[in-house]
Order: structure tokens, then sequence, then C-alpha cells
């Protein structure tokens, strides 16, 4: 058992259990038993359960951003310094979120549960957590978006950002269908529908008059 597979193991079972019981309610022991290592391995590779969240985050924002990132410097690249177009920003910012969890299909419903517990967790915790794992990525949107809506204060613009980012965030966490609503038609069961449909409306949300 090499020390990367040991690794891998304590994140796949640490996601699980975060994602099912919380992070509260998760201890190390339930980890090490469910991975089958000892307390040793996880002090030795992470040293924290803190850390071993962060662990758990940035394996999957890793990829996600940097994908991010490419598909924002190829538009910039194309553009050729003219402002962006919303919605092809907000795609770049979105689709490679789709892609990682076509990858990680057996994983997708943790995945997706795991990102709600976090943001249950204390607002300290959860700002250092995506600072640290989202906060480049997310400023650069950010900056392309106000590039694009040059009539936004700066405050508006970051309300409006991070309204558009807690929209996408409740979408892939299922949380909530308007099935529950009598009468009303289920929404789109593809994920990819329902985004193409909130980058429509973010796209325009964001495009709105200056708020007085």
């Amino acid at each position: 058992m090499t020390a990367e597979y040991t690794r891998n193991r304590i994140l796949d079972s640490a996601e699980s259990l975060f994602a099912q019981k919380g992070i509260s309610g998760t201890s190390l022991r339930a980890i090490t038993k469910d991975a089958q290592v000892n307390l040793a391995a996880v002090h030795y590779h992470f040293g924290s359960k803190e850390a071993l969240l962060d662990a758990v985050l940035a394996r999957r924002s890793r990829p996600v951003n940097q994908e991010r990132m490419k598909l924002l410097s190829a538009m910039r690249e194309e553009s050729e310094g003219a402002p962006l177009d919303i919605e092809e920003v907000l795609d770049a910012y979105v689709m490679p979120g789709i892609r990682a969890f076509e990858i990680a299909v057996e994983r997708s419903a943790h995945i997706a549960r795991l990102l709600v517990r976090i943001e249950a967790q204390p607002p300290e915790v959860v700002e250092a957590l995506f600072k640290k794992n989202l906060g480049l990525v997310n400023r650069a949107f950010l900056e392309e978006l106000h590039r694009s809506l040059p009539h936004l204060s700066e405050e508006t613009m970051g309300e409006r950002f991070r309204f558009a980012m807690g929209t996408l965030s409740f979408i892939f966490s299922g949380n909530f269908d308007l099935d529950v609503i009598d009468s009303h038609p289920c929404p789109p069961l593809d994920l990819e529908k329902r985004l193409r449909h909130a980058i429509a409306f973010l796209g325009a949300a964001l495009r709105a008059p200056e708020t007085q």
C-alpha cells in the first residue's frame, strides 16, 4: 500500500462521511475506520481534521479551477481586449464543474452534499476554506464580469457576484425542487439544462441597472 494510495483512501472516506454526517458529526476515528487505516496515517498525511477538510475541498476544486482559468484565458485572447460576453464568462465558470461531476459520477452526490455541509460551517471557517481554494479564481471572474458591466459600482458588482455564486451552489446542492408546489411541473432533471437556465437568468440579473 503506497503513501498516495493511503492518502486517497483517507480523502475518499472523509469526503463521504463529511457529506453524510456533517463536518462536526464526523470524527477522525470514524474516518480511519472507514478508510481502514490507523490514526497515525491521518496525522502523517494531513495533521488535523481541519487540514483534512481543506485537502478534500482542494482535491475537487483544483482541476475545476485550472479548467476555468484556461477557458477564461482563451476567451481573453480571442477577444483581443474587448469586453467578454456575460453568458460566456458564466459558462466558463460553470461548465468545468459539470464535467467534474460527470467524471466523478459515482461520487457526485457526495460532492454536492459536501458543499452544502461546508457552507453550514461557521462563517470564519467557510471564508477561510473558500478564500484558499476559490479566492483567486473567483476574483478573476468577478473582475472580468465587472469589465463587461462598467455601469455597476464595485459594491453592486460584488453583491451580484455573491448572489450568482449562491444560486449556482444552490442548484448543485439539489435541495429544492418546484415539484413540491402543487400543480407545478417538475424542473428539468438534467443538471446541465438547469444550469443553462440559470446562466440566462443570472446574465439578465447582472445586466440590471445600478440599484439606488
